[in-house]
């Protein structure tokens, strides 16, 4: 499963770069504790651990045991189910901050915390349509940008500056993907395109990007 949304999003961007996230993966609590005590919060079920010394980059990614079950057993490759959406956002958000990552450090290039998880509510949106058209749920499609941008809570015990940049994230992406796809939420030809010039961008552009109401046509 988690190959597989590695490689939808990796196919959609056109970043493959021959990285397997399940090769970075972590699937015990204790274990990633232990790697990264200083990120871990408890009861989270996705984060991603990095850390960088003398210009070398190394990362795990922790998705809970439990949550890769339960996206295995509801299978929404086959058949996307709305009451399973959190479960499957979660390891999409996962998959995207380790892409995001690994093409950035492949491209000389930071990226904050921000620029991470504004990607991943945009990939978390993205890739729920493309699965929700290929299946033909069009009422999931339609409540799709209001489920994930407007009925959102974020985790209790989150300090002021990680609400803030949780909460410019989600509105960021809730402003790009409504322009992106509209009310249908489909993403036709001019969309994916908008889609990899945006991925590229600087953090800073991106914002501009979003703010001005930009849209590009075509991606060089």
């Amino acid at each position: 499963m988690i190959e597989a949304l590695q490689s939808r999003l990796s196919a959609l961007y056109r970043v493959a770069d021959g990285y397997d996230v399940r090769d970075f993966l972590i699937t015990d609590r204790a274990v990633a504790t232990a790697l990264g005590p200083a990120v871990m919060q408890d009861g989270t079920d996705e984060t991603l651990l990095l850390a960088e010394q003398d210009d070398e980059l190394s990362l795990s990614l922790f998705l809970d045991s439990a949550l890769l079950e339960r996206v295995e057993a509801s299978d929404p490759l086959a058949g996307l189910e709305a009451s399973a959406l959190d479960d499957l956002w979660k390891v999409v958000e996962g998959v995207s901050h380790f892409n995001c990552v690994i093409w950035k450090a492949r491209q000389g290039r930071a990226v904050s915390l921000l620029e991470l998880e504004l990607q991943a509510e945009i990939d978390k949106y993205v890739s729920t349509a493309q699965l929700a058209a290929e299946q033909g749920k069009r009422t999931l499609l339609r409540n799709l940008h209001r489920w994930l941008f407007e009925d959102v809570r974020f985790r209790e015990g989150l300090k002021p500056a990680e609400i803030d940049r949780y909460r410019s994230a989600n509105d960021f992406a809730a402003r790009f993907c409504h322009r992106l796809a509209g009310d249908t939420a489909a993403l036709d030809a001019t969309a994916v395109a908008e889609l990899r010039h945006f991925f590229r961008l600087p953090i800073g552009d991106k914002i501009s990007h979003i703010r001005a109401g930009a849209f590009r046509q075509a991606v060089n």
